[in-house]
């Protein structure tokens, strides 16, 4: 007797609802006994499922339902917990059901349209036979009239077997050891994603400030991951792939979780872990509490940077000053990139946002410059007070700039002067910098509602 010539029993553990026929298995997300997830910056994860059979010994059709939308089935990876199975093929149905899929399989072949018409005081349904000539507009042969976008409800004759109702892996599996076993399986998907943002509230002398980091989930893969064991991994690790196909659409709900994962090293990556489980529905947001430090000290500076061109510039500018934060990552742990939000209080102690900028990954004792702004009573008038050109290729060009402090502190500024090309410093009003190669830097103290002027000239050859 063949396969094909008895029923297959199929014994499915904790509430699994996988149904067999001959020779054909089904297992639905419902079947799950575990799944993980591990997110990357990138806007992928790796998705590991768990699903507990008992099978015979002998060669099936597998439906693997209930994976995400944008599987990329190149990285699947099916594990037994008994060694005892073997993937033979694997198909990856993607084709799903919709008006336009249903109707291409159908051009050139007879439909059936019926539409409700008033005949005296009542409806009657009225049936036409056509022939589907193309889609999209539908274009369809009743007789020896061709009509466009006809209407009228279509009925088909049957359901193509190569649609799927969701996204499906279809495996020929051989099993060669009887009885319960573990079936798991890992891919990679895309449309999971996650970000950090970073609160930070300045202390009342703003000497330091506390900060606080969230974990910003995003899954829009197309499907919901239930009670879910969550990592997170910060870095830019390389992938080479094609996109997968489909998108993701939808309105995104909410989520808020005040656990905070735990950190370890995973070669040049950091991956956090989450405590318990999660679970991460589809077209949702959901923030968790990253990690918390406070008293990080912090330095407020006020910084001008320009450029010295190499042709005229007829009028003088009027600059702002950049306010920016520096710190050390003194908080023990690294930080992830994302935003970082700074606040400051009034003298209600009411937090006011007063700036935020996008920050890179950031080691443990890692210096950070953050911008949050342009200063409002810091000001700076840029004058090209020079330019000659001495030789092929070689101009002087020299500068005035006259800072403005209307603030009623002291401050210390910086000035940043961008030269290009092989350029010297041929004379200077104050003892300024060659930071590095394209910047010349000056630090000025001024009083308050005091103003003062910086000249210089460089040579630059190009």
């Amino acid at each position: 007797m063949g396969v094909r010539g008895y029923m297959l029993a199929v014994l499915v553990v904790a509430h699994a609802s996988v149904y067999a026929e001959t020779s054909h298995l089904v297992l639905e997300a419902e079947d799950s006994t575990d799944t993980r997830l591990t997110v990357y910056n990138g806007n992928y994860a790796v998705v590991r499922d768990t699903r507990m059979v008992v099978l015979p010994v002998g060669t099936y059709e597998v439906e693997y339902r209930g994976i995400a939308r944008d599987i990329d089935p190149s990285s699947v990876i099916v594990d037994s917990s008994k060694a005892g199975i073997s993937i033979i093929e694997q198909n990856y149905r993607f084709d799903l059901v919709n008006k336009s899929s249903l109707l291409q399989r159908f051009i050139g072949r007879k439909l059936k349209y019926s539409r409700s018409m008033l005949q005296g005081t009542t409806y009657e349904k009225v049936l036409r036979e056509g022939t589907l000539l193309s889609i999209d507009p539908a274009v369809v042969q009743f007789g020896d009239e061709i009509e466009i976008e006809p209407e009228g409800v279509i009925s088909l004759p049957y359901f193509p077997e190569d649609l799927a109702s969701e996204p499906t892996l279809v495996w020929l599996l051989e099993n060669k050891l009887a009885g319960n076993q573990s079936l798991s399986i890992t891919y990679l998907t895309n449309n999971i994603s996650w970000h950090a943002d970073h609160v930070a509230v300045l202390s009342r002398d703003q000497a330091s400030m506390d900060v606080t980091s969230w974990v910003t989930l995003s899954n829009r893969s197309g499907v919901t991951f239930g009670e879910a064991g969550l990592q997170l991994v910060a870095g830019e690790v390389n992938r080479v792939s094609a996109p997968p196909p489909g998108s993701a659409r939808g309105k995104l709900a909410f989520g808020l979780a005040e656990a905070a994962p735990t950190r370890e090293s995973l070669l040049d990556y950091h991956l956090y872990t989450v405590p318990g489980r999660t679970t991460l529905t589809n077209n949702q947001l959901k923030q968790l509490k990253l990690l918390k430090a406070d008293g990080i000290n912090v330095l407020r500076r006020y910084v001008l940077t320009s450029e010295a061109m190499r042709h005229p510039m007829p009028e003088p500018q009027t600059l702002r000053f950049d306010v920016v934060l520096d710190f050390v990552n003194d908080a023990l742990q690294p930080l992830p990139a994302g935003r970082m939000r700074v606040y400051s209080s009034d003298q209600a102690g009411i937090p006011q946002l007063v700036g935020e900028d996008r920050v890179g990954h950031i080691a443990v004792d890692a210096e950070v410059t953050v911008k949050l702004g342009k200063a409002f009573d810091l000001s700076a008038r840029r004058t090209q007070t020079d330019l000659d050109r001495v030789g092929d290729r070689v101009v002087d060009v020299s500068y005035r700039v006259d800072v403005s402090n209307h603030k009623p502190e002291a401050v210390s500024v910086r000035l940043e002067e961008r030269v290009t090309g092989d350029w010297r410093v041929l004379k200077e009003s104050h003892k300024g910098v060659k930071s590095d190669s394209t910047k010349l830097t000056y630090d000025l103290d001024l009083e308050a509602g005091a103003e003062e002027a910086v000249a210089y000239t460089v040579r630059v050859r190009w």
